[in-house]
């Protein structure tokens, strides 16, 4: 009896003695709060080197706190890495192991990169090919001209003496040579009537591009509301790429041998159908037509006609000063050879026109008065002057200094930074195509450049902003931690 109950005794200390390794197996190693706080204290590293658990039962991306990883688990905020303490023999409590290599890291960062930068350069892509065709198809104005008011007055008078003494007794201060909104002006007709007034003319010549409707409109605004003290010629500016020419005096537009090329024989069409119409024509800003483009190195025009060819296919006069251009050889060979012209096939032989014109497109100074002298301020007096070649000419190549001063466009200041952003992607290729025909064409076969040097260092812009980006964000985020390190052990103190 006493060797059974010794035998019974000895099976129950070997039992628990079996059980105690499964016990300290199944037995949760929890820290203490000083040493959770501990071990937070020394996970704060940086993001970029995070260290990896390994363990029974715990895999890559896979924190399992299951019983067979026989190990309690702490999570470290802001962190991707867990301290983690073990029952192993293997590991002591608190041990800290790596989740990858740090090869297999700086690959998996890497690729981050690489993601970002590439989403980047997409956006950037996607937003040229946005903005740019926007830009192209929009006219945008920096300047909103329709609320502009013109309440000045100027008197080129006060301070300028006509080129010929004979005309210093002139009451007529004309502009011949002027554009409205009706083709490329800024300036309405009626707006136009209101700046010359401000520019001190009493007549006008309206010539806008093909069309004679500016002419007409701005002509029944002034009857209307300055009649006998501000008079409108009707007229139109024959445009083309070989020569442009003002027809004035007449109220229908010419379309007869005016395209985008024109030969010699549809000029000479073009000026016979003006003088039936009983209008004058007159040869516009010749070095402007003629002045070499640089990137194209070849005037501006094409094949424009000379002087002497112009005065024997009947032309009536030249625009020698047109804004602040003085064009003094066409001055000189008028006033030299005293050259006359057949204005029709009945009127004997006259003297060539000398006229000036401000060519204005947008509001700005005055250079130039065509002065005559009238009986009556009357759109037929001032042709009949003007056909006689009775004129002269103020010029102030300074100009007169007053130009008035417009608002901004709220469209251009709304759409400024993408038009912007437009021209900055559109310089890395240039595109010359000449002066434009006024026919829906260009006058020069296109010349197209592309910047490779720009391009390429756009790019490396591009590549270094965003290591830059790199580098900041990840010390800002070492500091951040640091930061959030000492703070925690300021608190801890404190309690």
């Amino acid at each position: 009896m006493t060797a059974h109950i010794h035998q019974t005794n000895d099976k129950s200390d070997n039992a628990e003695v079996l059980a105690q390794p499964r016990q300290a197996q199944d037995r949760v190693v929890s820290p203490t709060v000083e040493e959770q706080h501990r071990a937070q204290e020394e996970a704060v590293i940086p993001y970029w080197s995070t260290p990896e658990i390994s363990g029974p039962g715990i895999h890559d991306g896979d924190r399992d706190r299951s019983s067979s990883s026989h190990a309690r688990c702490l999570p470290s905020r802001f962190l991707d890495n867990v301290k983690c303490w073990h029952s192993d023999e293997e590991h002591h409590p608190g041990e800290v192991k790596s989740t990858a290599s740090g090869r297999q890291r700086i690959g998996d960062y890497a690729l981050l990169v690489g993601k970002r930068v590439g989403a980047m350069a997409v956006f950037i892509a996607a937003l040229a090919v946005l903005v740019i065709p926007i830009h192209s198809l929009i006219e945008l104005r920096t300047f909103d001209f329709a609320a502009m008011k013109f309440d000045w007055k100027t008197d080129p008078r006060d301070h300028l003496v006509p080129v010929d003494p004979e005309y210093s007794d002139f009451n007529v201060l004309l502009d011949g040579h002027a554009h409205t909104t009706i083709s490329d002006g800024r300036l309405t007709p009626e707006q136009l009537v209101e700046y010359s007034i401000a520019q001190g003319f009493n007549a006008i010549i309206v010539t806008d591009h093909n069309t004679v409707a500016g002419g007409l409109r701005a002509e029944t605004y002034a009857k209307s509301k300055y009649p006998g003290r501000f008079i409108v010629v009707p007229g139109m500016e024959y445009s083309n790429c070989r020569i442009h020419m003002n027809f004035i005096n007449i109220n229908t537009t010419v379309t007869v041998g005016n395209k985008e090329f024109p030969s010699d024989e549809n000029i000479k069409q073009a000026i016979a159908k003006v003088h039936e119409l009983g209008g004058l024509v007159i040869v516009n800003h010749i070095p402007w037509s003629n002045h070499s483009l640089d990137r194209i190195q070849a005037p501006r025009l094409v094949n424009h006609p000379s002087v002497q060819s112009l005065v024997d296919w009947g032309v009536d006069g030249f625009e020698i000063a047109n804004q602040a251009t003085f064009d003094l050889p066409t001055y000189q060979y008028m006033v030299s050879q005293r050259t006359t012209t057949h204005r029709t096939t009945v009127d004997p032989p006259a003297p060539l026109i000398i006229m000036t014109g401000s060519d204005v497109h947008t509001p700005g100074s005055a250079y130039a008065w065509t002065i005559l002298k009238v009986q009556n301020l009357t759109r037929d007096s001032i042709v009949r002057e003007i056909r006689h070649a009775r004129t002269s000419f103020l010029f102030d190549p300074t100009g007169n200094h007053a130009n008035g001063r417009p608002n901004y466009s709220a469209r251009y200041l709304a759409l400024a930074p993408l038009s912007e952003l437009a021209q900055y992607f559109e310089s890395f290729v240039d595109r010359y195509q000449g002066q434009y025909s006024f026919h829906g064409t260009h006058c020069r076969r296109d010349i197209v450049d592309v910047h490779g040097k720009s391009i390429g260092c756009f790019v490396a812009y591009f590549i270094a902003a965003a290591i830059l980006f790199e580098l900041l964000y990840k010390m800002l985020s070492y500091m951040w931690l640091q930061a959030r390190r000492l703070c925690s052990r300021r608190i801890r103190r404190s309690e």
